[in-house]
């Protein structure tokens, strides 16, 4: 009997308790001025906020990831296509720096032509040695072009460089006055005196069998109009040391070309001499005429042949 009278109990506390909570929570709404909707979003937000945050902390590295990603797709693009821009500007680049020279050397070649006696020249390439121990260079210009043995050869800046010394259809030989056997007659100043090659050296003898007055280093050498082998006033080399008349007013020093036969790649044939006939008559025989007085008042002559540089 008890029992039951407790069990039935239960049931009016339990409601009387969620009238209570409703009761109390319509006051706490309306005292802090929101309706439900507020409180429940309130709640929900209070929630669901540690939820958006964890959310936030995975997915935003990802996002971030993937813009990244994107963003170096982008990057590559743009890389190769301003590395293909790089290709053809260093491309013209060479083309235009192709024409300047072919251009510098029909500026040297007309300053050449323009000044100076009238020679005619033949402009030739070099395409080779005749072996790795020979210092002559071949050219691609030969008998056909009207080449001929004897004739001398300078590079574009006008500075010697050598003379013809075989001939083909097609091709011809330089001998470099570095290495040749003869010397060339060359001036400084007004001394006129002989350049010869050395062994072993890059650079050249001068002598001055007759020399008036000391030479010094960076005088310029240039062939002498007394050569047969070179026109005149082509440069040669310079002078490397001071050097003054000694003895028998002998001169003796040492002279740079102007020209390094290792590095050519053009070179300018020149039709000299103007009149062969004459130029081989003259190289056979340069007389030098003497006149002497003998005992009996009559006068002799005598000739003396010199080659060039003796």
């Amino acid at each position: 009997m008890l029992n039951r009278q407790s069990g039935d109990r239960t049931l009016p506390t339990l409601i009387t308790l969620l009238v209570i909570g409703i009761l109390l929570m319509t006051f706490d709404v309306r005292t802090e001025g929101g309706g439900v909707t507020g409180v429940l979003r309130s709640g929900t937000q209070t929630i669901v906020a540690p939820l958006q945050k964890a959310a936030a902390f995975v997915v935003n590295p990802v996002v971030d990831m993937v813009d990244s990603l994107s963003n170096v797709a982008t990057l590559r693009e743009t890389n190769l296509e301003l590395q293909q821009q790089l290709a053809e500007a260093e491309a013209a680049l060479v083309a235009v720096n192709a024409d300047l020279a072919r251009l510098e050397l029909y500026e040297q070649l007309y300053d050449l032509e323009s000044t100076g006696v009238d020679i005619g020249r033949t402009v030739a390439q070099v395409i080779g040695r005749p072996d790795a121990f020979d210092g002559a260079l071949i050219i691609d210009k030969g008998r056909s072009d009207g080449i001929a043995p004897g004739q001398p050869v300078i590079d574009t800046n006008g500075y010697v460089v050598g003379s013809v010394q075989q001939v083909t259809a097609g091709t011809a030989t330089i001998v470099p006055i570095t290495v040749g056997p003869d010397g060339v007659a060359v001036t400084v100043g007004e001394q006129i005196g002989v350049v010869v090659p050395q062994i072993n050296s890059d650079e050249m003898r001068l002598e001055i069998l007759e020399a008036r007055e000391p030479v010094f280093t960076g005088e310029r050498v240039v062939t002498s109009s007394a050569s047969v082998r070179f026109p005149a006033d082509y440069p040669v080399g310079e002078v490397v040391a001071d050097a003054s008349p000694s003895g028998a007013d002998a001169l003796t020093t040492g002279v740079r070309p102007f020209t390094n036969p290792d590095t050519l790649r053009v070179v300018v044939v020149l039709a000299w001499p103007p009149d062969p006939v004459a130029a081989i008559a003259d190289e056979v025989e340069e007389a030098t005429t003497t006149t002497s007085t003998t005992l009996d008042g009559s006068t002799t002559s005598s000739s003396m042949t010199t080659p060039e540089g003796g």
